[in-house]
């Protein structure tokens, strides 16, 4: 998994990894008042950044709470986590899978993909939701997109309005045009477009009060008729056939594989993966679903390295130092777990221990599978590059690799099962990640006649 030329090694890694987990690089130790003038790309955990403190350059924290309530002169990038911007970003705020609540002032444009956007300060770019929705209570001085999610205008907006499925409700200002392929448009007392009001496919809703410069509706739809029509059919565009969930899944497929572009996990290894939608992958569903799985087998395999990273490397190393072991106990636990647990069903008693049994095999191949991630993603790593594997880098290639070959028809379900086997033998042949299954270097002996000379 890594190399062995020394354990110093080992302990400088480990030390580096705690480094990343408890301190932002580049700013442990900053106080009111400090310029940093570097990137900031932090691993695991949040990252503040203080009133006073000013940090020429870009930020970036793959897995956390980001807060910045200083000053930001350069990009911002999140990727699992709450983004919380209460002071001033000089640039671009782009998340992935996260809120987004900004408080402050952002001088470029902000993207979230499958996350909320909250702006009750002042952004002087475009607004872009994919797949989340979006509360505008300030100011947006350029556009407003939205993917598929709710989209509510309570400020103002200098640009245009544009959203694929979903309700837009407006009571501020929107100084552009507002387009909409399917949905509801509410428009409320105080509500002001200077614009276009269009609509593909739905209704709008206007106060008395409500000022608009014109209405177009496609084909109008009641409200009762767009609910039904969505619990039956789901939503459905013009110029697409497929349903809602085909498109949303179509979009996820977009947009993970852009997020995955921003993820800096290893920064000397070129980041440019994509989904491709080849031959296999012909239902978009089953695509989207199987990325979702990726990403929840990550954040699990993630946690789990970050809470006990000693267990997961001897899990991950149990696989090509004790491969039959390992073979060996996988199948036996597999060949038991079904019959134990209907022999604990038909005793009626024993059926609260079906629910303990079924969290045990959780959390033995949690382990396994997040060593052999890791063992996988850092092989690769190692063959690829001379410096050393970043262990979460590691883990997010192994189960990118291990997520794509399980969406092979047919061979990756088989694939998944030996998966399964092998890391629940690869936790339990080191008893929870308890013992370390590389045999230890032999240790010369010493000739003591040649000793006692020498004294």
């Amino acid at each position: 998994m890594f190399k062995n030329s020394a354990g110093k090694n080992l302990v400088l890694l480990a030390l580096l990894v705690l480094m990343l987990l408890m301190f932002p690089a580049g700013l442990a130790g900053a106080q009111n008042g400090t310029a940093i003038n570097e990137d900031i790309n932090k691993a695991v955990g949040d990252l503040e950044i203080p009133r006073g403190t000013i940090v020429n350059g870009n930020v970036t924290l793959n897995i956390g709470e980001l807060t910045v309530l200083g000053v930001i002169n350069g990009n911002v990038n999140s990727n699992m986590g709450q983004v919380t911007i209460g002071g001033d970003v000089n640039g671009n705020v782009e998340t992935n899978m996260g809120q987004v609540v900004i408080t402050g002032n952002v001088s470029g444009n902000v993207k979230t993909r499958m996350g909320e956007v909250i702006i009750d300060g002042s952004v002087g770019g475009n607004v872009d939701s994919d797949l989340g929705a979006a509360d505008i209570g300030g100011s947006v001085g350029g556009d407003i997109g939205s993917g598929f999610g709710e989209l509510k205008v309570a400020g103002t907006v200098a640009g245009d309005i544009y959203s694929k499925g979903g309700n837009i409700i407006i009571t501020g200002i929107v100084e552009g045009d507002v387009t909409l392929e399917q949905g509801v448009v509410e428009l409320g007392p105080s509500a002001i477009v200077s614009g276009r009001i269009s609509v593909a496919r739905g209704a709008i809703k206007k106060a008395d009060t409500a000022l608009v410069g014109a209405v177009e509706i496609g084909e109008e739809l009641t409200f009762a008729e767009l609910k039904e029509e969505e619990s039956n059919n789901g939503y459905s565009f013009e110029g697409v056939d497929s349903n809602f969930v085909d498109s949303i899944a179509d979009r996820i497929v977009d947009e993970v594989n852009r997020g995955f572009r921003n993820v800096n996990f290893m920064p000397h290894m070129n980041r440019d993966w994509s989904f491709y939608r080849t031959p296999f992958f012909n239902f978009y569903g089953n695509t989207a679903r199987g990325i979702i799985n990726m990403l929840i087998m990550f954040a699990l395999a993630a946690l789990t390295y970050t809470l006990f990273p000693k267990q997961v490397r001897a899990s991950g190393a149990a696989l090509p130092h004790k491969p039959g072991p390992v073979i060996g106990w996988g199948i036996l636990v597999a060949i038991l777990a079904v019959p134990l647990m209907v022999l604990l069903a038909i005793t009626i008693i024993g059926i609260p221990l079906i629910i303990v049994e079924i969290i045990f095999l959780a959390a033995v191949f949690i382990l396994g599978y997040s060593g052999i991630a890791l063992l996988i993603g850092g092989k690769v790593i190692d063959a690829a590059s001379s410096k050393s594997a970043n262990p979460l880098g590691a883990i997010a290639l192994g189960v990118l690799i291990l997520g794509l070959v399980g969406m092979i028809p047919i061979l990756g379900g088989l694939i998944m099962l030996a998966l399964l086997v092998l890391a629940v033998g690869s936790a339990l042949v080191t008893r929870f990640g308890t013992i370390n299954p590389e045999p230890a270097e032999a240790v010369p002996a010493v000739d003591e006649a040649s000793d006692t000379d020498s004294v």
